[in-house]
């Protein structure tokens, strides 16, 4: 017996030599060009499964190190992820003879522009949820001193990024960019770079599987090759200062083994600051110097440079104080009615998400058009371009989130991917003197968990920038609609109207933003629930709201600002009916629910604004009525080519009435309004006396 186990002993040590060279073998062995291909794959995946990307880098597109990697990708379609089979797709698997077994190629096959989605590019990928694989190669030889960063705009939903067949990270977010340092990863000469996009969403995500606009998928933002110095500058934050607005102040993060002496200067203003920074690389400083105010009047921004010695970059920045005061907004000390108009990231025409300048351009010359001085940016980050054209032509900016109706709200994951989102979009634009409203979400319904989770997104936004305000569109559900349509608009419609519509906005979310946002949708969805419900005819139901509009009054619990963040109704262009025939969808019905609207606004002394939805009809899967809307809401005020609806003569009317009333008399820039004593900022939401929120 002893004899026995000394045998198995020996069998089995030799058994564990064997499988420790096996291992060395597999994994530092002399394989086949092939075989070491595939293992030096799995070895990267194990590797960098759970890399996150590198802090970002900001200023990205005036960097003049940046290489465009615009232009044809090879892309192939892959419903089942099959392209990850002994890394297939990441190395660029294809057959070397004729007698090589094949099952995968990029060639020959399908090519997709980047940036751009592929719904968009290919009939077959119009409702593709799934993964596209995309491919390219580039020339590029390292520097010594030098490190090359690859950068992505955006890609919806999670990217796995491989460069010469090895993974190097993912990110996960489709609207926020990420970037990646891959000086160890370059190849002298021709690399190989694929990128696994796939658009798919979980319940636990950010947003959920399901949502009111087209999920397009693919690297639908610029990317790029960064050659950067071995120490460099990655971002910084420049503004009035808080509490002396006659200073500008801010930091200067450097990124690198050797952080050296930091100049930021002013040229127009003649002013500069020489700092060190400290031994993270960070440095702040302030400048004594009193800029021309930024507002949509006047949107001066001013050239500020930042040097070392070995890096410069070069922002264009606006200065500009922010503040609420009761239930007004402050604009550099000055109450302002926001004038204005919902956008999703879509382009007029074809193209789908906006990836260019000159796309957003074509967006916001409708919105100037209209007379508005405020875009809302709904309902996740926009493309970059979208922010820096709002800073030159002076339109002040919402920007959101996509924490979007009910989302997984008790998942302590779910609150790190929104954390991490708003921490991207914040650091891409905190420059951006046009944004003044970070959005921690939209239409979220009334919970414990949700209370709490919006509470964290509001306490983080105000970590991450204490120098914006805090919002969310809250939707008008149940708890409002009850105790409205029992105690308002039954009783009209019974022939016994009150005098007084009260409707209650009493979300407990009110008590942790800064500017309460309400969608609310009169005319529209409300009377039109109800008379498909109820034993009232559906014109009667219509008629009696748009009549009786102006009697509604907001109940609110908080002296804050109150924007109307969505109203609106749909209409397909060219469809015209009498407007007396209250027929949904018509050019004249939607024209007269927003005349009716802004009888109704008029008399909120609360509100300070609006942002009807919205500028441009949107592809949305959910929108079923075909003939009308064929996967489309048509609620924009011009339709996907652009042709102007009625509504829109109606709003830009409206828009320019008010602003020409604001011109002739300074105290008609906003309703009338009860001040308390009390500043709110942005720091808290508690009322605080005299603090201002300054650019």
């Amino acid at each position: 017996m002893k004899r026995l186990w000394t045998v198995l002993s020996i069998v089995l040590f030799l058994f564990g030599i064997a499988s420790l060279l096996l291992t060395a073998y597999i994994w530092f062995g002399a394989w086949p060009r092939e075989m070491k291909e595939i293992v030096d794959h799995q070895r990267s995946v194990v590797e960098n499964a759970n890399r996150p990307p590198d802090p970002l880098i900001i200023g990205v597109g005036a960097r003049p190190e940046r290489v465009s990697l615009s232009g044809a990708w090879q892309a192939v379609i892959d419903p089942y992820d099959a392209g990850a089979l002994a890394g297939m797709a990441p190395r660029a698997d294809e057959p070397r003879s004729p007698s090589d077994m094949a099952e995968f190629s990029f060639e020959n096959g399908l090519v997709l522009d980047v940036p751009g989605d592929w719904n968009s590019q290919d009939p077959r990928l119009v409702f593709y949820q799934g993964v596209v694989w995309y491919k390219r190669t580039f020339e590029h030889r390292p520097a010594p001193g030098r490190r090359t960063f690859l950068h992505f705009g955006a890609a919806n939903h999670e990217a796995s990024v491989y460069l010469n067949g090895r993974l190097i990270g993912r990110h996960e977010g489709g609207f926020t960019p990420f970037n990646f340092e891959v000086s160890e990863d370059l190849e002298p000469g021709e690399n190989l770079l694929v990128v696994r996009v796939d658009n798919r969403r979980e319940p636990e995500d950010v947003p959920t599987p399901i949502t009111d606009w087209h999920n397009y998928g693919g690297l639908t933002r610029e990317v790029s090759l960064l050659d950067l110095p071995e120490t460099f500058i990655r971002s910084w934050g420049i503004q009035l200062d808080p509490d002396d607005p006659k200073r500008i102040s801010g930091f200067v993060q450097l990124d690198g083994p050797s952080p050296s002496g930091i100049t930021v200067s002013i040229p127009e203003l003649d002013v500069s600051a020489s700092v060190e920074p400290d031994s993270s690389g960070r440095a702040e400083f302030r400048i004594d110097a009193d800029p021309e105010r930024w507002s949509p009047a006047t949107p001066k921004l001013y050239a500020v440079t930042i040097t070392t010695d070995t890096d410069r970059v070069t922002d264009e920045i606006g200065f500009r104080t922010i503040e609420t005061q009761g239930t007004r907004i402050l604009l550099n000390g000055e109450p302002i009615f926001l004038r204005g108009i919902s956008i999703h990231d879509e382009a007029l025409g074809p193209a789908g998400r906006i990836h260019d300048r000159q796309q957003a351009v074509a967006l916001l010359d409708l919105a100037d058009e209209l007379g508005a001085n405020f875009i809302r940016l709904a309902h996740y980050t926009h493309d970059e371009s979208m922010v820096q054209e709002a800073d030159q032509r002076g339109l002040l900016v919402w920007g959101e989130i996509p924490v979007y109706w009910n989302i997984a709200f008790d998942d302590p994951q779910t609150l790190l991917r929104a954390k991490r989102q708003l921490s991207e979009m914040i650091e891409r634009d905190r420059n951006r003197a046009s944004i003044i409203l970070w959005s921690i979400g939209n239409e979220t319904p009334y919970g414990k968990a949700r209370d709490r989770f919006m509470a964290y997104l509001a306490e983080h936004v105000r970590h991450e920038d204490p120098s914006r305000l805090v919002t969310a569109a809250m939707v008008t559900g149940l708890e409002a609609l009850g105790p409205f349509l029992r105690q308002a608009y039954l009783p009209a419609l019974l022939g016994f109207p009150p005098a007084e519509w009260i409707f209650p906005i009493h979300d407990p979310l009110g008590d942790v933003v800064d500017v309460l946002s309400v969608n609310e949708y009169f005319g529209w969805y409300y009377s039109g629930a109800l008379a498909r419900f109820s034993p009232f005819p559906s014109h009667m139901a219509r008629r009696v709201m748009l009549e009786n509009m102006d009697r509604i009054r907001f109940d609110l619990r908080q002296d804050k600002p109150v924007l109307i963040s969505e109203m609106g109704a749909g209409a397909l262009a060219g469809w015209h009916a009498p407007a007396e025939d209250l027929v949904v969808f018509s050019e004249e019905y939607q024209a007269l629910v927003y005349e009716r609207q802004f009888d109704m606004i008029e008399k909120q002394p609360m509100v300070t604004g609006m942002s009807p939805w919205i500028l441009k009809d949107f592809r949305a899967p959910l929108r079923l009525y075909q003939g009308v809307q064929d996967h489309w809401n048509r609620k924009g005020l011009v339709d996907d080519d652009g042709r102007k609806k009625l509504a829109f003569d109606v709003l830009r009317s409206y828009y320019h009435e008010r602003a020409e009333r604001a011109e002739n008399d300074p105290r008609q820039a906003i309703m009338p309004a009860t001040v308390p004593p009390g500043t709110r900022t942005a720091r808290a939401s508690s009322t605080r006396s005299g603090d201002r929120f300054p650019m």
